[in-house]
């Protein structure tokens, strides 16, 4: 039984090429492996606006000055996402073959690092699809957790009514 499509999954890009943006988009939609809500932003400021809608995963440019020069960059953004949502899943992408920056960014809370080029779609799709499966993978488990408890404690409880109910019918209670 596949399941992957059921739940719609939002996806947050922001780069400040429109063209890549469309791309990267277009790509998503077309071949990941699950129903993706994609919003498409040109500056991390216009992100940071709507991150409480918690989505599943942002897909963050490292430089974002190309449309206004006084934009925060990527890792000043990917700092401010993680203070407003801790657990938030961020891929930073960069055509910067750099790595101290991809290392910098990592170490700032960076699921991962994509430098753009030829396979850059196809690996942010991979890894979008590994963030997704993870979290169904965590829910899943999470969710037999709760019901194995459950399950649990009606055995206890049946025990003791049972040994009441023995107890009882010796006369002892």
């Amino acid at each position: 039984m596949d399941t992957t499509k059921k739940k719609r999954y939002r996806v947050f890009l922001v780069d400040d090429d429109t063209k890549h943006l469309v791309m990267l988009k277009n790509h998503l939609e077309k071949k990941s492996d699950y129903d993706l809500e994609i919003n498409i932003f040109s500056s991390g400021e216009a992100c940071l606006e709507r991150i409480q809608e918690n989505p599943d995963v942002v897909v963050l440019d490292y430089y974002l000055d190309g449309i206004r020069t006084d934009a925060a960059n990527g890792l000043e953004i990917l700092r401010k996402i993680l203070r407003a949502n801790p657990g938030q899943d961020v891929i930073m992408m960069s055509g910067q073959d750099n790595i101290k920056v991809a290392i910098d960014t990592i170490d700032n809370g960076a699921y991962d690092y994509i430098i753009k080029g030829e396979s850059a779609y196809l690996r942010a799709q991979m890894i979008i699809d590994h963030i997704i499966r993870n979290k169904n993978l965590s829910r899943y488990l999470r969710d037999s957790r709760r019901k194995e408890n459950i399950l649990i404690g009606i055995v206890i409880f049946m025990f003791f009514l049972l040994l009441l109910v023995s107890l009882a019918s010796r006369g002892i209670v």
